[in-house]
């Protein structure tokens, strides 16, 4: 076997797939993006840095060290498909085989074409498996039948955005979507609810993938910061699709939640209207 090469982009994600992937035996390395806000840490000298429009010194470096596998993890902002980058040749023949500039095309542009080349981008999930919670109520106060309601309701919305590829996360209060998740990402559009909201006590936040949701990329991410962004906006529930749905630090971000007292619902997928049993993390 080959050697494994986590992409990485900013946030903790990265990390947490390296030591993941350390610990199952693997000897992975680092391409860190220069365009994302990655840092290497503790794993300087697993690192090297490349930029996200140069495909063919990517293709390079991954012959290089004997790469077989890509996984890619961390932050990369959308908006840098709409700034003046300077794009080779192999990234530019690459966007032009896409129809639409959302993220999935592209990515799976790119798994394609590495593919050829002798690269398999593997799914997040494969090094990723402690921040995937199963379905349960993780916070112990009980939750109104309104707040369930609309949960409910969010749910299949949120469902609906992701299939549209326009974002995987709604808001919604009194069966009304507040906000929808889009460019702009998760902490942004909850707050952007919290500025339009005249009850914000019943704010209630929805996560979910689309029904064929590729686990390779861009898996719905939440954490403490999410958490502290509910409150700031006074939203009252995190829902989140079991499966589909990373929880960065689930620990700190449930005792967190419990604190302030908000909810965090994981719902098995499709099954919105069954209310989950309280469920402890071990």
């Amino acid at each position: 076997m080959g050697r494994l090469v986590i992409l990485a982009g900013g946030g903790v994600l990265p990390h947490i797939g390296m030591r993941e992937a350390i610990e199952a035996g693997e000897d992975p390395l680092f391409f860190g993006l220069i365009e994302s806000e990655f840092e290497p840490n503790i794993y300087e000298s697993r690192t090297s840095k490349i930029h996200i429009t140069q495909v063919s010194k990517l293709f390079k470096k991954l012959h290089e060290v004997g790469a077989d596998r890509l996984l890619m993890l961390g932050k990369v902002k959308k908006e840098l498909l709409y700034q003046n980058l300077k794009f080779d040749l192999k990234a530019l023949s690459l966007l032009a085989k896409t129809t639409t500039r959302h993220d999935y095309p592209i990515f799976a542009v790119l798994a394609d074409e590495l593919s050829k080349n002798g690269v398999e981008v593997v799914s997040q999930k494969l090094f990723l498996k402690s921040l995937l919670l199963p379905s349960g109520k993780y916070t112990k106060f009980k939750i109104s039948s309104d707040l369930w309601g609309n949960v409910i309701f969010g749910m299949q919305f949120a469902r609906n955005m992701a299939e549209l590829e326009i974002g995987q996360m709604v808001v919604v209060q009194d069966k009304c979507v507040i906000a929808v998740e889009a460019v702009e990402g998760t902490d942004a559009c909850i707050r952007r609810a919290g500025s339009l909201s005249k009850n914000k006590e019943e704010l209630v936040v929805c996560k979910a993938g689309k029904k064929k949701q590729d686990p390779r990329f861009d898996l719905p991410t939440v954490g403490p910061e999410t958490i502290l962004t509910i409150k700031e906006s006074g939203g009252k529930v995190l829902a989140l699709e079991e499966g589909s749905c990373l929880m960065i630090s689930p620990k700190e971000t449930i005792a967190l939640a419990e604190k302030e007292k908000i909810h965090i619902l994981v719902l098995s997928p499709g099954n919105w209207n069954a209310q989950p049993k309280t469920t402890k993390l071990l």
